[in-house]
């Protein structure tokens, strides 16, 4: 099922995708090119962002893979806020990414997912945040830098730039969150 964020129409529309439904407050989509869709309209004083108001949909509809196209350009308040609904949807027994066609970013925590997360070579470059003060027990293995239980700073993060040596790469932490950044 696909679901437009309001101005995200136009880019769905770009790429040859049909919504199912709109959801937003409308302040940015031209009402000629939303003509004819399902459209949720949202006040433009609410607690959510369009993008959120997305997500807890699909999430309110049982869609529990939610890829999240687009939502890393323009302001950055706005790009955090779409980083942080990927913890938001794990919280929810789903599972998230961001892709903008240069970039997939997914949510990895010791919590939620056991801290495993297997990337394939789809991207030259894979890049592990953490998101707090530490991430430990750090364990690569499948890349050209591996590492052994190591702990990652939140301020010296050296867990930058890795690539993969082979047809993937298995990623472990045992405490922490961090973001996995496929790039291009």
């Amino acid at each position: 099922m696909y679901i437009a964020a309001d101005s995200g129409l136009e880019t769905a529309k770009k790429l040859g995708i049909e919504p199912a439904v709109i959801i937003g407050d409308f302040d940015s989509v031209d009402p000629a090119l939303a003509a004819g869709y399902e459209r949720l309209h949202h006040p433009a004083e609410k607690d959510d962002t369009d993008s959120m108001l997305c997500v807890k949909y699909a999430l309110e509809h049982d869609f529990l893979d939610i890829v999240i196209i687009g939502g890393t350009g323009g302001r950055i308040d706005h790009t955090l806020a779409n980083l942080s609904m990927l913890k938001y949807i794990a919280n929810r027994s789903g599972t998230g990414v961001i892709t903008d066609g240069f970039n997939k970013i997914s949510y990895l925590s010791s919590d939620i997912s056991n801290g495993n997360m297997r990337v394939h070579k789809n991207y030259k470059y894979i890049s592990i945040i953490p998101i707090g003060r530490e991430l430990t027990g750090v364990t690569l293995t499948g890349f050209l830098y591996n590492l052994n239980d190591a702990s990652v700073q939140s301020d010296e993060i050296y867990s930058i730039s890795n690539e993969i040596s082979g047809e993937f790469g298995d990623i472990t932490i045992t405490n922490g969150e961090a973001l996995v950044c496929e790039c291009d």
